[in-house]
Protein backbone atom coordinates (compact mmCIF):
# COMPACT_ATOMS: atom_id res chain seq x y z
CA UNK A 1 0.00 0.00 0.00
CA UNK A 2 1.42 3.38 -0.94
CA UNK A 3 1.85 5.79 1.94
CA UNK A 4 3.18 9.27 2.58
CA UNK A 5 5.01 10.42 5.69
CA UNK A 6 3.57 13.00 8.07
CA UNK A 7 5.76 15.85 9.28
CA UNK A 8 5.30 18.04 12.31
CA UNK A 9 5.44 21.79 11.78
CA UNK A 10 8.43 22.12 14.12
CA UNK A 11 10.42 19.57 12.14
CA UNK A 12 9.57 21.27 8.85
CA UNK A 13 10.62 24.66 10.18
CA UNK A 14 13.96 23.23 11.33
CA UNK A 15 14.58 21.80 7.87
CA UNK A 16 13.62 25.09 6.22
CA UNK A 17 15.99 27.05 8.51
CA UNK A 18 18.88 24.70 7.69
CA UNK A 19 20.53 26.05 4.53
CA UNK A 20 22.12 22.68 3.75
CA UNK A 21 18.85 20.74 3.82
CA UNK A 22 17.66 21.92 0.36
CA UNK A 23 14.21 22.46 1.91
CA UNK A 24 12.50 25.84 1.61
CA UNK A 25 9.25 27.23 3.00
CA UNK A 26 7.06 29.19 0.64
CA UNK A 27 3.67 30.80 1.18
CA UNK A 28 1.62 29.98 -1.89
CA UNK A 29 -1.70 31.25 -3.23
CA UNK A 30 -2.90 28.81 -5.84
CA UNK A 31 -6.02 28.07 -7.89
CA UNK A 32 -7.21 24.47 -7.59
CA UNK A 33 -9.79 22.88 -9.89
CA UNK A 34 -12.41 20.56 -8.44
CA UNK A 35 -15.15 18.52 -10.03
CA UNK A 36 -18.77 19.35 -9.07
CA UNK A 37 -19.26 16.15 -7.06
CA UNK A 38 -16.32 17.15 -4.80
CA UNK A 39 -18.20 20.16 -3.41
CA UNK A 40 -20.02 18.18 -0.73
CA UNK A 41 -17.02 18.51 1.59
CA UNK A 42 -14.87 21.27 0.12
CA UNK A 43 -12.03 21.26 2.65
CA UNK A 44 -11.50 17.50 2.55
CA UNK A 45 -11.55 17.53 -1.25
CA UNK A 46 -8.85 20.22 -1.38
CA UNK A 47 -6.76 18.32 1.18
CA UNK A 48 -7.02 15.14 -0.88
CA UNK A 49 -5.95 17.03 -3.98
CA UNK A 50 -2.89 18.52 -2.23
CA UNK A 51 -1.98 15.19 -0.60
CA UNK A 52 -1.97 13.63 -4.06
CA UNK A 53 0.76 16.11 -5.09
CA UNK A 54 3.09 15.23 -2.21
CA UNK A 55 6.25 13.46 -3.33
CA UNK A 56 5.91 14.55 -6.97
CA UNK A 57 8.00 17.11 -8.79
CA UNK A 58 6.11 20.34 -9.49
CA UNK A 59 7.36 22.39 -12.44
CA UNK A 60 5.56 25.50 -11.23
CA UNK A 61 7.52 25.56 -7.95
CA UNK A 62 10.64 23.79 -9.25
CA UNK A 63 10.70 21.31 -6.40
CA UNK A 64 9.11 18.32 -4.70
CA UNK A 65 6.30 19.04 -2.28
CA UNK A 66 7.04 17.18 0.97
CA UNK A 67 4.30 18.75 3.10
CA UNK A 68 1.98 21.73 3.51
CA UNK A 69 0.61 23.53 6.55
CA UNK A 70 -1.86 26.30 7.45
CA UNK A 71 -4.29 25.58 4.63
CA UNK A 72 -6.90 28.30 4.04
CA UNK A 73 -9.68 28.55 1.46
CA UNK A 74 -9.83 32.17 0.34
CA UNK A 75 -13.23 32.00 -1.35
CA UNK A 76 -16.41 30.08 -0.61
CA UNK A 77 -17.79 30.45 -4.14
CA UNK A 78 -15.91 28.83 -6.99
CA UNK A 79 -15.41 30.13 -10.49
CA UNK A 80 -16.15 28.43 -13.82
CA UNK A 81 -13.84 29.21 -16.71
CA UNK A 82 -14.36 28.74 -20.44
CA UNK A 83 -17.57 26.73 -19.96
CA UNK A 84 -15.53 23.96 -18.32
CA UNK A 85 -17.03 21.60 -15.72
CA UNK A 86 -14.12 22.23 -13.31
CA UNK A 87 -14.80 24.68 -10.49
CA UNK A 88 -11.79 26.76 -9.41
CA UNK A 89 -11.08 27.77 -5.82
CA UNK A 90 -8.29 29.98 -4.55
CA UNK A 91 -6.41 28.54 -1.58
CA UNK A 92 -3.44 29.61 0.52
CA UNK A 93 -0.95 27.35 2.30
CA UNK A 94 2.65 27.13 3.49
CA UNK A 95 4.43 24.77 1.10
CA UNK A 96 7.62 22.98 2.12
CA UNK A 97 9.56 22.12 -1.02
CA UNK A 98 12.62 19.92 -1.49
CA UNK A 99 14.94 21.47 -4.09
CA UNK A 100 18.11 19.37 -4.46
CA UNK A 101 20.77 20.22 -7.05
CA UNK A 102 23.99 18.66 -8.32
CA UNK A 103 26.84 19.61 -6.00
CA UNK A 104 24.65 20.12 -2.93
CA UNK A 105 25.86 18.67 0.39
CA UNK A 106 23.25 16.77 2.38
CA UNK A 107 23.04 14.63 5.49
CA UNK A 108 21.34 11.27 5.62
CA UNK A 109 21.06 8.02 7.56
CA UNK A 110 22.43 4.73 6.23
CA UNK A 111 19.52 2.30 6.11
CA UNK A 112 21.22 -0.40 4.03
CA UNK A 113 24.84 -1.42 3.43
CA UNK A 114 26.36 -3.83 0.94
CA UNK A 115 29.73 -4.47 -0.66
CA UNK A 116 28.77 -2.41 -3.71
CA UNK A 117 26.81 0.55 -2.37
CA UNK A 118 25.27 2.43 0.53
CA UNK A 119 21.57 3.30 0.69
CA UNK A 120 20.90 6.64 2.39
CA UNK A 121 17.58 8.00 3.63
CA UNK A 122 17.31 11.81 3.52
CA UNK A 123 14.63 13.68 5.51
CA UNK A 124 13.00 10.29 6.26
CA UNK A 125 11.60 10.31 2.72
CA UNK A 126 14.09 10.38 -0.14
CA UNK A 127 16.36 7.48 -1.05
CA UNK A 128 19.93 8.17 -2.16
CA UNK A 129 22.37 5.59 -3.49
CA UNK A 130 26.13 5.92 -3.00
CA UNK A 131 27.86 3.29 -5.16
CA UNK A 132 31.38 2.05 -4.50
CA UNK A 133 33.79 3.47 -7.10
CA UNK A 134 34.88 0.76 -9.51
CA UNK A 135 38.55 1.75 -9.24
CA UNK A 136 38.60 1.21 -5.46
CA UNK A 137 38.69 -2.32 -3.99
CA UNK A 138 36.07 -3.12 -1.41
CA UNK A 139 38.57 -3.32 1.45
CA UNK A 140 39.94 0.15 0.77
CA UNK A 141 36.60 1.85 0.18
CA UNK A 142 35.79 4.31 2.93
CA UNK A 143 32.15 3.28 2.81
CA UNK A 144 33.02 -0.19 4.08
CA UNK A 145 33.78 1.29 7.51
CA UNK A 146 30.35 2.90 7.80
CA UNK A 147 27.63 1.04 9.66
CA UNK A 148 23.86 0.97 9.25
CA UNK A 149 22.08 3.64 11.27
CA UNK A 150 25.04 6.01 11.04
CA UNK A 151 24.56 9.60 9.87
CA UNK A 152 26.75 10.49 6.88
CA UNK A 153 27.45 13.56 4.77
CA UNK A 154 27.49 13.26 0.98
CA UNK A 155 27.38 15.32 -2.20
CA UNK A 156 24.87 14.93 -5.03
CA UNK A 157 26.50 13.94 -8.33
CA UNK A 158 23.51 12.73 -10.41
CA UNK A 159 19.93 13.96 -10.13
CA UNK A 160 16.68 13.12 -11.94
CA UNK A 161 13.45 14.48 -10.49
CA UNK A 162 11.16 13.97 -13.49
CA UNK A 163 10.49 10.26 -13.02
CA UNK A 164 7.80 8.61 -10.94
CA UNK A 165 10.35 8.47 -8.10
CA UNK A 166 13.21 10.96 -7.73
CA UNK A 167 16.61 9.42 -8.49
CA UNK A 168 19.54 10.82 -6.48
CA UNK A 169 23.08 9.46 -6.64
CA UNK A 170 25.85 10.80 -4.46
CA UNK A 171 29.35 10.33 -3.15
CA UNK A 172 30.71 10.59 0.38
CA UNK A 173 31.97 14.05 1.29
CA UNK A 174 35.78 14.06 1.42
CA UNK A 175 36.05 16.68 4.17
CA UNK A 176 33.63 14.77 6.36
CA UNK A 177 35.57 11.54 5.73
CA UNK A 178 38.82 13.26 6.65
CA UNK A 179 37.39 14.55 9.92
CA UNK A 180 35.92 11.13 10.62
CA UNK A 181 39.21 9.33 9.97
CA UNK A 182 41.30 11.81 11.96
CA UNK A 183 39.01 11.75 14.98
CA UNK A 184 38.06 8.09 14.82
CA UNK A 185 39.86 7.25 18.04
CA UNK A 186 38.71 10.27 20.00
CA UNK A 187 35.24 11.08 18.62
CA UNK A 188 32.43 8.60 18.93
CA UNK A 189 30.61 7.99 15.69
CA UNK A 190 27.23 9.70 15.71
CA UNK A 191 24.34 7.29 15.28
CA UNK A 192 20.71 8.19 15.02
CA UNK A 193 17.85 6.87 17.07
CA UNK A 194 15.47 4.38 15.51
CA UNK A 195 13.10 6.18 13.19
CA UNK A 196 9.56 6.61 14.46
CA UNK A 197 7.67 7.35 11.27
CA UNK A 198 3.94 7.99 11.06
CA UNK A 199 2.23 7.28 7.76
CA UNK A 200 -0.98 8.26 6.06
CA UNK A 201 -2.87 6.06 3.60
CA UNK A 202 -1.95 7.32 0.14
CA UNK A 203 -4.80 5.54 -1.67
CA UNK A 204 -7.34 7.64 0.24
CA UNK A 205 -5.68 10.84 -0.92
CA UNK A 206 -6.31 10.18 -4.61
CA UNK A 207 -8.97 12.51 -6.02
CA UNK A 208 -12.25 10.65 -6.24
CA UNK A 209 -13.24 12.37 -9.42
CA UNK A 210 -10.37 10.74 -11.33
CA UNK A 211 -11.90 7.25 -11.08
CA UNK A 212 -15.42 8.56 -11.56
CA UNK A 213 -14.33 10.53 -14.59
CA UNK A 214 -12.84 7.41 -16.20
CA UNK A 215 -16.01 5.44 -15.43
CA UNK A 216 -18.20 8.17 -16.88
CA UNK A 217 -16.04 8.37 -19.97
CA UNK A 218 -16.28 4.60 -20.48
CA UNK A 219 -20.06 4.72 -20.03
CA UNK A 220 -20.40 7.58 -22.48
CA UNK A 221 -18.20 5.73 -24.96
CA UNK A 222 -20.38 2.62 -24.77
CA UNK A 223 -23.51 4.75 -25.09
CA UNK A 224 -22.06 6.56 -28.10
CA UNK A 225 -21.04 3.28 -29.70
CA UNK A 226 -24.52 1.81 -29.26
CA UNK A 227 -26.07 5.03 -30.56
CA UNK A 228 -23.79 5.00 -33.59
CA UNK A 229 -24.68 1.34 -34.25
CA UNK A 230 -28.38 2.22 -34.13
CA UNK A 231 -27.77 5.05 -36.57
CA UNK A 232 -25.96 2.79 -39.02
CA UNK A 233 -28.78 0.19 -38.86
CA UNK A 234 -31.38 2.89 -39.49
CA UNK A 235 -29.37 4.27 -42.40
CA UNK A 236 -29.10 0.81 -43.95
CA UNK A 237 -32.86 0.29 -43.62
CA UNK A 238 -33.57 3.66 -45.19
CA UNK A 239 -31.23 2.91 -48.09
CA UNK A 240 -32.91 -0.46 -48.65
CA UNK A 241 -36.36 1.18 -48.70
CA UNK A 242 -35.18 3.79 -51.20
CA UNK A 243 -33.72 1.17 -53.52
CA UNK A 244 -36.93 -0.87 -53.33
CA UNK A 245 -38.97 2.21 -54.23
CA UNK A 246 -36.71 2.97 -57.18
CA UNK A 247 -36.95 -0.64 -58.39
CA UNK A 248 -40.75 -0.60 -58.11
CA UNK A 249 -40.91 2.65 -60.12
CA UNK A 250 -38.69 1.20 -62.80
CA UNK A 251 -40.77 -1.96 -62.97
CA UNK A 252 -44.00 0.02 -63.29
CA UNK A 253 -42.48 2.14 -66.07
CA UNK A 254 -41.28 -0.96 -67.90
CA UNK A 255 -44.70 -2.56 -67.58
CA UNK A 256 -46.36 0.58 -68.93
CA UNK A 257 -43.98 0.69 -71.88
CA UNK A 258 -44.54 -2.99 -72.62
CA UNK A 259 -48.34 -2.55 -72.54
CA UNK A 260 -48.14 0.51 -74.80
CA UNK A 261 -45.88 -1.33 -77.22
CA UNK A 262 -48.18 -4.34 -77.30
CA UNK A 263 -51.19 -2.12 -78.06
CA UNK A 264 -49.37 -0.35 -80.87
CA UNK A 265 -48.19 -3.59 -82.38
CA UNK A 266 -51.71 -5.02 -82.23
CA UNK A 267 -53.26 -2.00 -83.98
CA UNK A 268 -50.80 -1.82 -86.89
CA UNK A 269 -51.66 -5.15 -88.64
CA UNK A 270 -55.40 -4.37 -88.57
CA UNK A 271 -54.87 -1.16 -90.53
CA UNK A 272 -52.91 -3.06 -93.17
CA UNK A 273 -55.72 -5.61 -93.73
CA UNK A 274 -58.25 -2.86 -94.26
CA UNK A 275 -56.01 -1.25 -96.89
CA UNK A 276 -55.72 -4.55 -98.80
CA UNK A 277 -59.53 -5.10 -98.83
CA UNK A 278 -60.13 -1.64 -100.22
Amino acid sequence: MSTIIKFELKELRELANDKKSCVIEKKVIQNLALQPWCLGNLKDSIKNLLDYKIGKFDKEFNGILISYKNLRILQNIGAIRNDNADIHFQVQADYFLFRPYVGATLKGVVNKKSATHLAILVHRVFNVVIPRPTEEPGNYWSGSNIEEGQEVVFQIVVLDLYGALPYIRGKLDEQWLKVLQDGDDEIEIKRTKPLNISYVDFDKTKPKYANEKSLNSSETNTAENSHSNDKTENNVKQDNNITEKIKNKRRSKINDLEEQYSEDSANKPKKRKKDKQE
